[in-house]
């Protein structure tokens, strides 16, 4: 998750708009959408992922790969390879890549890394931690969606603050109020434009940026 109960509680939200339960619900909620806008997770993660080899020098990773803990080609262990996992002062991020020397035989999938993964931040120390703007509109996301369905008053409110996604169909102009889950499902922005501009910085650039 990239925003906690008590990091809403220090922005004000009292227990009486809402439980603890029900924010760290709206934190997990907050947090998919992110990772599934931005093609991209904003946290340390332990995964180990297959991948195609191409034959050439330069292998392409999906995500960027903080460290590497095995890297085995065709089942055998690699171990002559640059990892490109600069955060400052050069930045690898947006382009994570492996380079060998002696290729990266072709083949489906016999290309097997294990390490830590994600798009993280380095603090004074070199810790790796969750950028501060994830942190921020993970907290605005949870915030937008705090008022119950089934109060009018918070829900009209809501839209006025213009948390709306505008749609166009068949000539006809109409406003949605979504939640999360269905915009994630749509790979829809928020309306928010302070939100959707932090969330199209961050986007992998495989999936293309979309302009706000």
């Amino acid at each position: 998750m990239y925003c906690s109960p008590a990091d809403l509680r220090n922005e004000g939200i009292t227990e009486e708009q809402a439980s603890d339960e029900r924010l760290l619900g709206l934190c997990k909620l907050a947090g998919q959408y992110i990772d599934t806008i931005t093609g991209q997770w904003f946290e340390p993660r332990k995964k180990t992922i297959n991948l195609d080899g191409t034959g050439g020098e330069t292998l392409v990773l999906p995500q960027f790969l903080i460290e590497a803990n095995q890297i085995h080609c065709g089942g055998l262990p690699v171990k002559n390879y640059v990892l490109y996992n600069r955060i400052s002062p050069e930045d690898d991020r947006n382009y994570p890549k492996i380079k060998r020397k002696l290729g990266w035989p072709k083949g489906e999938l016999n290309i097997k890394i294990s390490g830590l993964w994600g798009y993280v931040d380095e603090d004074h120390d070199g810790n790796h931690v969750i950028p501060p703007l994830i942190i921020h509109i993970a907290k605005r996301l949870v915030i937008m969606q705090l008022p119950l369905l089934g109060d009018v008053t918070a829900q009209k409110e809501k839209s006025e603050r213009r948390l709306i996604v505008s749609e166009t169909t068949d000539g006809h102009s109409y406003t949605l109020d979504r939640g999360l889950q269905q915009l994630a499902a749509d790979r829809q922005f928020t309306g928010d434009s302070e939100i959707d501009q932090v969330l199209n910085r961050y986007m992998k650039r495989s999936m293309g940026l979309v302009l706000i």
